[in-house]
């Protein structure tokens, strides 16, 4: 598992985070010219910078909140299939709508907050692959008029 370095080069603080779906290591108030560094799973992860200004700091308890969300829209959106399919296979068309409609609507529901979460205040965003035998160092810095995640050893952004 690798250690992986996020420096800010914004001029105003920011919090940053890696997501395995939901928030699992993150850094608030990262001041600018200043580094964290994380020990991360070698997995395809997103990162994303939010405004202090603009946006709630990450947490536990954000994360269990979304979890939860993401989960439960799942759940919903499964059990929309399967009844869907249940009632179907017995000849049951006319109940379709009554179980699975509302279902999906609980599932999208779940999903369009999933989405949402930090929108406000998100300043950037990347997916990212941490492998192995590399110990990664990213910069959170402006290119072009827009926040970016630069790989500082490949010397691009990600």
């Amino acid at each position: 598992m690798p250690d992986v370095t996020v420096i800010n080069d914004l001029s105003e603080d920011i919090h940053v985070a890696f997501f395995i779906g939901v928030p699992t290591s993150w850094k608030n108030h990262l001041k600018p010219g200043e580094r964290w560094t994380t020990h991360l799973a070698s997995l395809p992860l997103h990162f994303e910078a939010r405004s202090v200004t603009g946006s709630r700091e990450f947490s536990h308890d954000e994360s269990m909140e979304m979890f939860a969300t993401i989960g439960g829209a799942c759940a919903a959106g499964t059990a929309s299939v399967v009844s869907a399919g249940a009632m179907f296979a017995s000849d049951m068309l006319a109940g379709i709508p009554m179980v699975s409609v509302p279902l999906m609507a609980a599932a999208s529901a779940g999903g369009t907050k999933y989405g949402e979460w930090g929108a406000g205040g998100r300043k950037c965003t990347a997916r990212v692959w941490v492998p192995l035998w590399h110990q990664p160092q990213y910069s959170v810095r402006m290119v072009d008029g827009r926040c970016v995640l630069w790989d500082v050893d490949a010397n691009r952004v990600v």
